[in-house]
């Protein structure tokens, strides 16, 4: 039997009890995301005057940003979704389809959700759907330029048959659907944007209960609005985004075929110029002085060599398709541990999560942040050791680079960095910013340096091939 709080419960009891019953049993790596959502329910809880109404509200806030954290980590299945509503009923003193419908609308308005892709959205929100028990499938299709529809995602068994995709595209165009047995239990919602059908949801039924599943469905049509007209916003700022670093790519790439057609070359001509002078001279010189002229010219050949190797490394790293068709990680080892070769800097990289998974422009721009970032060690941290560490996470990608050299005073150094027209951390910051993500620099002379960026990371519900 559930355990019930009375009518006098003291202030708080609910949301604490719907604590200790989401917690009981929980695993470790858990506990820190119910803490994070006990606090925040917490100062919902006072800031709403701590009454009883205010712990209600606390309870659902509390269960919501659970389900959704829970969620965006991969961690929900549906029995941690019925244990939620179970605490919730019991706490709250309400019956168990009231507390569902109360979970679901807090989980499926969660500000959590903001920080996800659009597409990690939309799935959460349909998700939920079958782990309340509303719907056995569901899906979201949305009209193509060619009058059918395309499905953006789907959920559950039989989600895109011809049945499906038929009552699809009659709801987009506001048609009753041509239906046989049993279609009644399939609903359908139109996904609004600016007041014209944008998507539409359709679920099959569970349980025959067609009026609680359309409430379900007319709630997760309203969440879903904002989430979509926020991707609209999403591509077209990612195009001007991919216009952008293709350009600068393309720019990038040209230098480096002007570098290798024209300086590579002019260091080749002049190491053949040298060594056919040292041969010509060669026999005019004085015995005595022979040796040491033969080692001079040995000197500039080697010297003419080592330039030639910097260039074409230089223009092989302005290339960009080895970014995009190579894995991400071994091409940051890689461009790692050529920077430790050359300078003598000890220098490590760490990375976590799924990189592979960025796309081409997220790519690049990590790649060339985390170049320009090498570079500025080198010339002037003074720095014996580096560590980078690249974590990929679902909404963002974070980079730190640390280096112990003697540091710097940082407002200072980014002035005159700008006034001189030089690149290095003013490149940096720029680039990550007109991404927009977040860039900020740790340092004090005496060092040692950290520099963080933070790139955000969203899928778009129809991704293109993403090619630069």
């Amino acid at each position: 039997m559930r355990p019930r709080l009375s009518d006098s419960a003291p202030a708080g009891a609910r949301l604490e009890l719907v604590h200790s019953l989401l917690a009981e049993g929980a695993v470790e790596r858990v506990l820190p995301t119910l803490g994070a959502a006990q606090a925040r329910a917490r100062r919902v809880f006072e800031a709403a005057g701590g009454t009883d109404a205010a712990d209600r509200l606390a309870a659902s806030v509390y269960a919501g940003a659970v389900v959704v954290e829970l969620a965006a980590e991969g961690d929900l299945d549906t029995a941690d979704v019925e244990v939620a509503c179970e605490a919730l009923a019991s706490a709250c003193g309400e019956p168990l389809p009231a507390a569902a419908f109360e979970l679901y609308m807090r989980a499926a308005t969660s500000p959590s959700l903001l920080e996800l892709p659009p597409i990690a959205v939309t799935g959460i929100q349909l998700a939920l759907l079958i782990q309340i028990g509303v719907a056995s499938e569901v899906s979201l299709w949305r009209g193509n330029p060619a009058g059918g529809v395309d499905c953006v995602l789907a959920l559950g068994d039989d989600q895109t048959s011809r049945r499906t995709r038929a009552t699809a595209k009659a709801a987009l165009r506001r048609a009753p659907a041509l239906s046989l047995l049993g279609a009644a239990t399939v609903r359908t919602v139109r996904v609004q944007r600016l007041g014209e059908p944008h998507a539409v949801i359709v679920a099959r039924v569970r349980g025959g209960d067609v009026a609680r599943a359309d409430a379900y469905l007319a709630e997760a049509a309203a969440a879903l609005t904002p989430v979509l007209e926020r991707e609209h916003l999403l591509v077209r700022s990612t195009d001007r985004e991919r216009t952008l670093v293709k350009a600068g790519e393309n720019r990038l790439m040209r230098l480096g075929f002007d570098i290798h057609d024209g300086p590579i070359q002019d260091v080749l001509a002049l190491a053949e110029d040298v060594r056919q002078l040292r041969d010509q001279v060669y026999p005019f010189m004085l015995e005595s002085h022979r040796d040491l002229a033969h080692g001079r010219f040995d000197d500039l050949v080697a010297r003419l060599a080592d330039i030639d190797r910097q260039l074409r490394e230089l223009a092989h790293s302005l290339e960009s398709r080895s970014v995009v068709s190579r894995p991400l990680s071994e091409v940051l080892h890689r461009e790692v541990d050529a920077f430790a070769e050359r300078t003598g800097i000890d220098t490590s990289l760490e990375i976590k999560g799924d990189v592979e998974a960025l796309t081409a422009a997220q790519r690049i721009a990590v790649f060339r942040a985390i170049q320009e970032s090498l570079a500025n060690v080198r010339e002037h941290s003074g720095a014996t050791a580096a560590t980078l560490r690249l974590r990929a996470r679902r909404s963002a990608i974070d980079v730190t680079i640390a280096d112990n050299g003697h540091g710097f005073e940082v407002a200072r150094a980014l002035a005159r960095a700008a006034q001189r027209g030089r690149l290095g951390l003013v490149g940096i910051g720029e680039r990550v910013h007109m991404l927009g993500g977040t860039f900020e620099i740790d340092s004090a002379p005496g060092g040692p340096t950290t520099l963080r960026f933070t790139l955000p990371r969203w899928e778009r519900l129809d991704a293109p091939d993403d090619d630069i």
